[in-house]
């Protein structure tokens, strides 16, 4: 038993595992270890073809506001999702990701093929906690945030610890002082809860695809059948207007504000600090 409990410890395998493991191999417990890896490696690959609609959005380093990583990791229920183990692996991973400068500064599961995490290779890791869990795990994408011109806000929803959430939101904004625009985070902050919740389409009119406004556009017209011929451009700028405002991050009345737009929000603290700030990127993360 005492065998039984220590392989436990080391592999986190079940009892009955365990026991065969050691049973196998004459009570050996570094071939015992093996011998489970080599079985886990048969059940891993047998589940890696399973359907992944559950996970977490993982941040490393975000409270430094100027330089940290963001993963995306997608397993089969809520249940793991939420599962320490998994949550754990998802830190050490986005981690050992933004540590590591020899690979991409975002990419898949591909570009990550040399990463190791407490100098073991990431599919030994993988292999390993799919074998534990009893759930596929896929590492979906990744991204480096980092600048010397710019402030980095970022936001997880409804978290499951300091770092994991199935909702995130970064939103950089440049600046001419960025020791300034460093003091000003938690101000800043309500404009990535704003991408979370409103779920913005672009920053502005010039970062909305074409194709949406023409779409748009296309079922505004279709709706003024009725409407004299001298009156539709005047409608349908107005409509595409309320579209914009409605659908652009700068255009949106602000969650906790809604006489002020995101855009109004950003001039009045530029203003009050005597700083240049603007949104240069949004990005939005969900499971």
């Amino acid at each position: 038993m005492e065998l039984i409990k220590k392989l436990r410890d080391t592999t986190g395998s079940g009892i009955v595992d365990c026991k065969k493991a050691l049973s196998e191999n004459n009570n050996d417990i570094d071939a015992s270890v093996k011998w489970l890896r080599e079985k886990g490696i048969l059940k891993a690959q047998k589940k890696q073809d399973r359907e992944t609609n559950e996970g977490v959005v993982s941040f490393y380093n975000n409270s430094s506001n100027t330089e940290f990583t963001v993963c995306k990791i997608k397993c089969e229920t809520d249940f793991v999702a939420k599962n320490n183990d998994f949550l754990d692996f998802a830190e050490s991973l986005c981690k050992a990701i933004h540590e590591n400068k020899n690979i991409n500064d975002n990419g898949t599961d591909k570009d990550l093929t040399t990463l190791t995490i407490n100098e073991r290779i990431l599919s030994d890791c993988l292999t390993d906690l799919i074998s534990k869990i009893g759930e596929n795990i896929q590492i979906v994408s990744y991204k480096k945030y980092f600048s010397d011109n710019s402030i980095f806000i970022s936001y997880l929803h409804n978290k499951y610890n300091s770092n994991c959430s199935k909702i995130g939101s970064v939103v950089e904004i440049s600046t001419d002082n960025q020791n300034s625009a460093l003091k000003l985070v938690d101000e800043l902050k309500i404009i990535a809860m704003q991408v979370s919740a409103m779920k913005p389409m672009g920053i502005d009119e010039n970062s909305i695809n074409s194709k949406i406004l023409d779409d748009e556009k296309d079922i505004i017209l279709k709706q003024m059948t009725n409407v004299p011929e001298d009156k539709k451009d005047q409608i349908l700028k107005g409509k595409l207007n309320k579209f914009l405002k409605e659908n652009t991050l700068l255009g949106q009345a602000l969650i906790t504000d809604p006489k002020k737009s995101v855009s109004s929000f950003l001039s009045e603290i530029s203003k009050n600090n005597n700083i240049s700030l603007n949104i240069t990127s949004m990005d939005l993360y969900t499971i």
